[in-house]
């Protein structure tokens, strides 16, 4: 990102908190620089003698909703201009709503607020970004096979409307790559709106994805969308699918079957236009075997199936994701001196990474704030690493780590005959004959090995 890419205008029409949460947000996908306009003139002044990426409007005072938003743009408009509108103040100021180049329902993430950014200054600058551009706007990073294979199929689902199902083990990536799906096809210009179905309350999931009109229960004081609503025309991605309830599992193949659905308390049932995406980091097949999960929504949700790597299959993009991660902590906390210690780098390619993408990501935002040197350190890694090189850590064994090679072989290998023939004489319940046998030795020479380990048959005889 350019150092102009990197700075930001903020009008904030509203409270101190939200402005607060919005800089950090900024900040943390690579915003190095967000410059607050504190008026309709400092705006101008800003936007027409420096160079900025976007301009962002912060609106979600609705108390302020006669505000004329339309002053606020620059003239001549000289950076694209995205609206970040509360769902409360959303209606209000129509023509300004229409005159951003983006639009978006505050609180977003980062990422969804990054490539918005990104889209618009792409087309702001007269070209169009390509598939894999926008893959690292939306930090969508990997060069290894595995993960390629990856980018290709969502390149090829994004070209219909099917059903998405997403396979991978937690921290992978999966709501990224459910984003990248939406973005890149023909209904990015519409919601995209992400629930965990471990979230749903089971007695409350009928108004959570249909919402309610107006008196349909006792506390229904006004009419509430459901998460379809806020979905339409745009993408309803469901993380977990496997945590939901057999009655939530009912109630979304219901759902599917025809995407119809009733809001509770109306009259008439509303036909949805919505793509549903659906991820898990177990195994619903399994799940199905058990009895767990309906058959009949596994396939129905399972129509493109995308399968995430873990990130210790992924080992060419280990490095490069610690990069970006290293980056966007330096530029986030203005230390650029900060570097990754050597051993720390080298001992990041034998790690297993349970955690995936995201312990990297955590691990090295942790040390990262820990570190008062010039190198971040990760030491967690380093002791697994050097206790995976010299697994035999008892006490023991580290005596014999001590001695010359020679020695310590010797021993090792006498330890090992001495167990050996203990175990072949407990099989053959002390007979020699059947032990020799067994280690596919003569009887004498099976007979001079227990003589030198001191081995006595009788005490593996069994008594009759």
């Amino acid at each position: 990102m350019s150092a102009q890419g990197s700075r930001i205008i903020l009008y904030p029409v509203a409270v101190a908190d939200q402005q607060q949460r919005l800089v950090q947000q900024l900040h943390d996908v690579g915003y190095s620089q967000v410059v607050t306009a504190k008026n309709p003139d400092h705006l101008q002044s800003l936007s027409v003698n420096e160079s900025f990426a976007a301009l962002v409007v912060l609106f979600t005072d609705a108390s302020l909703n006669q505000k004329k938003l339309l002053d606020l743009l620059p003239s001549p408009k000289s950076l694209p201009v995205i609206g970040l509108f509360s769902a409360d103040c959303a209606r209000f100021d129509l023509p300004f709503i229409k005159a951003c180049d983006e639009v978006a329902i505050w609180p977003c993430s980062g990422q969804e607020l990054n490539y918005r950014i990104g889209r618009r200054l792409s087309s702001f600058a007269s070209h169009s970004s390509t598939g894999q551009d926008l893959f690292v706007q939306m930090n969508i990073l990997g060069n290894s096979p595995e993960f390629l294979q990856v980018l290709d199929q969502v390149s090829r689902v994004v070209k219909c409307d099917a059903p998405v199902y997403l396979d991978g083990e937690t921290g992978t990536g999966k709501d990224l790559i459910a984003r990248a799906i939406h973005y890149l096809g023909e209904r990015k210009d519409h919601p995209y709106i992400a629930v965990n179905c471990g979230a749903f309350p089971d007695q409350l999931i009928e108004n959570e994805l249909f919402g309610h009109h107006k008196g349909a229960y006792t506390d229904a004081r006004e009419s509430c969308d459901g998460l379809i609503a806020q979905a339409e025309g745009g993408t309803l991605f469901l993380d977990e699918i496997e945590a939901l309830s057999p009655k939530g599992q009912v109630t979304l193949l219901r759902f599917i079957e025809n995407m119809n659905y009733r809001p509770l308390g109306g009259d008439a049932a509303k036909q949805a236009n919505v793509r549903v995406i659906t991820a898990t980091n177990e195994s619903v097949e399994k799940r199905v075997e058990a009895g767990s999960f309906r058959k009949d929504l596994y396939y129905r949700i399972n129509v493109m199936s995308i399968q995430l790597p873990p990130l210790r299959v992924r080992a060419g993009d280990i490095m490069l994701l610690a990069d970006h991660f290293l980056r966007r902590l330096q530029t986030r906390y203005q230390r650029p001196d900060l570097e990754l210690h050597p051993d720390s780098r080298e001992a990041l390619k034998y790690h297993d990474w349970p955690g995936n993408v995201r312990e990297l990501e955590n691990m090295l935002h942790r040390e990262f704030l820990l570190t008062d040197g010039k190198y971040v350190v990760l030491a967690e890694i380093e002791a697994l690493i050097r206790e995976r090189r010299h697994p035999c850590s008892d006490r023991r064994m580290q005596e014999m780590f001590g001695q010359p090679l020679m020695k310590a072989k010797s021993c090792l290998i006498n330890e090992f005959e001495q167990q050996y023939l203990a175990a072949a004489l407990d099989r053959a319940k002390g007979n020699i004959s059947e032990a020799a046998r067994l280690a596919g030795k003569e009887r004498r020479s099976f007979t001079r090995l227990l003589e030198k380990y001191h081995l006595d048959s009788c005490r593996y005889k069994v008594c009759q």
